[in-house]
């Protein structure tokens, strides 16, 4: 049941952004769209295991409009994995292991301002947790239904950098982090603002300009 919840609120987000992109191309003078493949690198402050050291998929789709000469706007729609991992040193006679993945569709929407053949981003992000998995040396683990759960979503702050090799082919480089939680710690207790984990990750992807007017 709970993943059903979770499907159909993200399958009425995706309905919405696409209104929203149709609509707003509509209006626009200067409408473009494309694919995005990448990858992520990321970590969960909070968590104890530092490091990006968790590679995850992002492929998506996008679409941006310029509002001026030296304004534009970027919506994106991307399956995102991100977590954390810990791998064991042997040598060192260190066999502790430990994986989390989270899968998110994510929502990033951005103002960006282009200069030369880089356009510099900055927005937020809103993701919803579609698949979620954990596992050590010695196989998968469940959290335990006593203790928090990751929560059903999550949502952030990016900025990027925009490179065009060409008319079609961009490289982004952008850097992600939570805004609140996604997870509670389980004692409850609060450092400052830090009431619990959040994501932080590192993403380059290469986008593919199929549309533009």
């Amino acid at each position: 049941m709970h993943n059903r919840i979770v499907v159909f609120l993200s399958l009425k987000q995706i309905l919405f952004i696409l209104l929203l992109l149709v609509t707003s191309a509509t209006f626009s003078q200067s409408f473009n769209a494309g694919f995005t493949a990448g990858i992520n690198a990321s970590q969960i402050s909070g968590d104890n295991y530092a490091g990006f050291n968790k590679a995850g998929l992002l492929l998506g789709i996008y679409t941006d409009i310029d509002i001026s000469e030296k304004f534009n706007l970027q919506a994106e729609i991307n399956y995102s994995q991100k977590g954390s991992r810990r791998n064991p040193k042997t040598s060192e006679g260190d066999t502790d292991f430990f994986l989390l993945r989270l899968d998110y569709i994510e929502i990033p929407i951005m103002a960006r301002i282009p200069y030369k053949r880089f356009k510099f981003d900055g927005g937020m992000y809103f993701g919803t947790l579609i698949n979620q998995y954990l596992e050590d040396e010695n196989g998968p683990i469940d959290l335990d239904e006593n203790i928090n759960q990751f929560k059903d979503w999550d949502f952030g702050f990016l900025v990027g950098i925009d490179f065009e090799f060409t008319e079609h082919l961009i490289m982004n480089w952008r850097y992600n982090n939570s805004i609140v939680p996604v997870r509670d710690f389980d004692s409850g207790g609060r450092f400052l603002f830090n009431s619990g984990m959040f994501h932080s990750y590192l993403s380059i992807s290469l986008r593919y300009e199929f549309y533009g007017e």
